[in-house]
């Protein structure tokens, strides 16, 4: 599942810039770090994609009624939880105020929240807590694992998980 096109507008920011290509949206934020509007992301993310296995096994058991995701891209991780895999309550972590502000297109029951995942407090259940900040796998150190289950540990539902899709690893 991807963006409506016609909902996403060229934008030349201070942190990011959206270009379009054949009509396809990317949003970049410089030194290689870009996403494309396309129906894999989320499909690859949530382990719904064919030959996915090692993905969707992570997932086996939760439930995606509850949701945080810890960044906001283009807004494809939380839409496709809200609309394809029907999560009732879609909360998401970003701590970039001009992408917070730019991603004014997703669907209006998406709670953004601005704060930083390490160090934001919530009193809020997840089943799922999905974090995903990184470019590369070589960027995620052991620190960050801790810090992130510490932090968001007690916040998980009986049964819930941390998932960071980019090294395929639950924390807990």
């Amino acid at each position: 599942m991807k963006i409506e096109e016609s909902k996403i507008t060229e934008h030349s920011g201070s942190s990011f810039s959206i270009t379009k290509t054949d009509g396809v949206s990317k949003i970049d934020f410089g030194g290689n770090h870009w996403i494309e509007n396309a129906d894999y992301y989320g499909e690859m993310f949530y382990g719904d994609c064919e030959g996915c296995t090692e993905m969707k096994a992570l997932y086996d058991g939760v439930s995606f009624d509850n949701v945080l995701i810890g960044g906001l891209g283009l807004g494809l991780l939380p839409e496709y939880a809200k609309s394809v895999k029907n999560s009732t309550v879609v909360d998401v972590i970003e701590n970039n105020t001009e992408l917070i502000d730019y991603v004014d297109f997703i669907d209006s029951d998406i709670n953004i929240i601005e704060g930083d995942i390490y160090t934001y407090n919530s009193n809020k259940k997840y089943d799922l807590i999905i974090v995903d900040l990184w470019w590369y796998e070589n960027e995620i150190t052991d620190q960050n694992k801790s810090d992130l289950l510490a932090n968001w540990s007690d916040n998980l539902n009986v049964g819930g998980k941390i998932i960071l899709p980019l090294v395929l690893l639950s924390l807990n």
